[in-house]
């Protein structure tokens, strides 16, 4: 999450961690209104994002050339994502 500022919305302060929270108070990857907090089906906590990028760079080759043919259209995003997300990063 960016840091706070004066112009930043406080309610930001008071919703989950998740990695999927945006700025404008929206998930990234649903479309609602708002943050649906811990209750969601979305919920993902950053530390289990970190985890499973380092669950993936763990894996063998093949198994790591198959899942990333499969979801990320032949890339592999856990590669190069020693550091936290996008949206985290900005800090």
């Amino acid at each position: 999450m960016a840091a706070l500022t004066r112009s930043a919305n406080a309610k930001l302060l008071t919703l989950p961690d998740c990695i999927g929270l945006q700025e404008n108070e929206k998930c990234k990857w649903l479309n609602v209104s708002s943050c649906l907090g811990e209750g969601c089906k979305f919920y993902q906590k950053i530390d289990s994002w970190v985890l499973s990028q380092q669950r993936l760079r763990s894996l063998d080759e093949e198994t790591q050339a198959r899942i990333a043919q499969k979801y990320y259209n032949g890339c592999r995003p856990w590669q190069d994502s020693h550091s936290m997300p996008e949206s985290q990063q900005a800090e």
